[in-house]
């Protein structure tokens, strides 16, 4: 029997693996366990804690957008100056909306902010009719409070705008934010602006060069890269801030004008006996959409003197001389561009029926509409169908043109399609009687501004890269508030 049972017992132990009969290995197992189980743990956590995360913040996004557009619809009644404590009704408004989603102030780990106008957390930090709001939350962890994160905060930003007349303060703003040594200010003379010059480009060499022994003088520049200054040039700039943010593009919720109809035919006031040229309308073959091509008068017409109107312009506008009345209204340039490149022609904007500077023209460059011509279009800039820059070179030229007065570009000038990929326009005050008033928008240009002698140009440019050159004189860019786009409405810019 003591044999037959210590036989079992030997049997038994050799079908035992030796690894099981080691001394501690339940330790082993339950040390695996608990790095398993926190592997376990940390992925739920990601899981649960991050995804929640995600959810809580796009609710709360939704929640900050809709309270600051809530409380914009106030603005217009705050005084001046506006802040958070003057603006109470904007205030009450972003926070009964936050508190009928679900967001009250102080309940549950919850806090709203209103700010008027927007701090420095945001690129419209101090700008007016503008209202921003902060929703954040704090909760406690599903499963990162096994390693320490006891709780998960949360928070989103909206900011909006009640824009019943406020303009940039910007002379020159650029868009680009990556170039490097594009954006310049040169020339022997002097480049003065009477607004802000902003560069949103992040170059850390030359978001902007100054050179050419010239001076910049300006109330403020801003740039997000580096500014560099050479060969004896001089920043005489007021301000310059640092940690500037890009300001992005303000207006790229303006939709383009409309196509009109074709203009009325062109009047012949003066001059010899030489018919409108043809492509222009009134001629013996005006262009169409479906074959553009340019309205243009060549240096033939020396001497005499047309009235031209507003309209669609298939092929574009080129004057090499003669006197041109602009009646007021759009000028809807479908391809071909504007150039003056001809001696002494003389272009004006004109209130209707006048033959002195006034009135007021918005220029709007864009390609012909018909698709047929589009798919064509093969040939350089100024082919039909193609786009067409805006090209000013003419000796002893006139240019004097004033925005348009009225309607939802009111005070805009030359308005370029957002389409027109990388175009250059040139305004060159060389020799000339050069005049622009109003806002040049143009988010995908390079816009050459020379000012060689003494040029002065009431005007606000906001472009993708802007080169001014005061060669030789003095180019002088004032600030007219009152002469600029307008920017109107209610709506979320940030």
């Amino acid at each position: 029997m003591s044999s037959s049972t210590s036989t079992t017992t030997a049997d038994r132990r050799r079908r035992i693996p030796a690894c099981c009969l080691r001394k501690g290995s339940e330790g082993q197992v339950v040390v695996l366990f608990a790095l398993v189980l926190l592997v376990i743990l940390g992925v739920a956590a990601l899981v649960f804690d991050v995804g929640q995360n995600f959810v809580d913040r796009r609710k709360e996004q939704d929640v900050a957008d809709a309270a600051a557009l809530a409380a914009a619809r106030y603005l217009s009644t705050c005084p001046t100056p506006q802040t958070t404590a003057t603006c109470a009704a904007a205030v009450n408004a972003a926070v009964a909306l936050a508190t009928s989603q679900g967001y009250t102030d102080g309940v549950n780990g919850v806090q709203v902010r209103v700010k008027v106008p927007p701090g420095s957390e945001t690129e419209f930090a101090g700008v007016p009719d503008t209202v921003e709001v902060v929703i954040s939350a704090t909760r406690g962890s599903f499963f990162s409070g096994v390693f320490g994160r006891f709780s998960q905060s949360t928070g989103s930003l909206g900011v909006a705008q009640n824009s019943t007349g406020y303009t940039l303060p910007y002379s020159l703003l650029m868009l680009d934010p990556t170039s490097c040594g594009i954006n310049k200010i040169t020339g022997t003379g002097g480049v003065t602006l009477g607004g802000t010059i902003h560069v949103d480009s992040n170059c850390s060499t030359q978001a902007v060069l100054l050179s050419g022994q010239g001076v910049l003088t300006s109330p403020e520049c801003d740039v997000v890269g580096t500014v560099q200054v050479s060969n004896n040039a001089t920043d005489n700039c007021t301000s310059q801030p640092s940690g500037v943010t890009v300001f992005g593009d303000p207006l790229r919720e303006l939709p383009p004008p409309p196509q009109p109809a074709a203009p009325a035919a062109v009047v012949k006031i003066s001059g010899g006996t030489k018919a409108i040229p043809s492509g222009c309308p009134g001629s013996s073959s005006p262009a169409t959409a479906a074959n553009p091509a340019p309205c243009a008068f060549p240096s033939s017409y020396s001497g005499y003197v047309f009235r031209l109107y507003p309209g669609f312009y298939p092929g574009g506008l080129s004057f090499q001389a003669g006197t041109f009345y602009l009646e007021p209204g759009i000028y809807w340039l479908g391809g071909g561009g504007y150039s003056q490149n001809g001696n002494s022609a003389m272009v004006l904007s004109v209130p209707a029926g006048g033959t002195t500077f006034g009135g007021g023209v918005l220029f709007y460059l864009t390609q012909d509409p018909d698709p047929t011509v589009q798919a064509a279009c093969v040939t350089t800039p100024g082919g039909p169908g193609c786009y067409g820059g805006w090209s000013m070179q003419g000796t002893s030229a006139n240019l004097e043109l004033i925005g348009i007065q009225s309607g939802p570009y009111e005070n805009m000038v030359i308005y370029v399609d957002r389409g027109f990929a990388n175009p250059t326009l040139t305004l060159n005050g060389a020799a000339t009687n050069f005049s622009l008033t109003g806002t040049i928008y143009a988010p995908t240009a390079l816009i050459k501004l020379n000012g060689n002698g003494a040029t002065s140009v009431s005007a606000q440019i906001i472009a993708y890269d802007i080169q001014a050159n005061g060669n030789g004189g003095a180019l002088t860019v004032p600030y007219g508030s009152n002469d600029f786009f307008h920017l109107k409405g209610i709506g979320l810019v940030q």
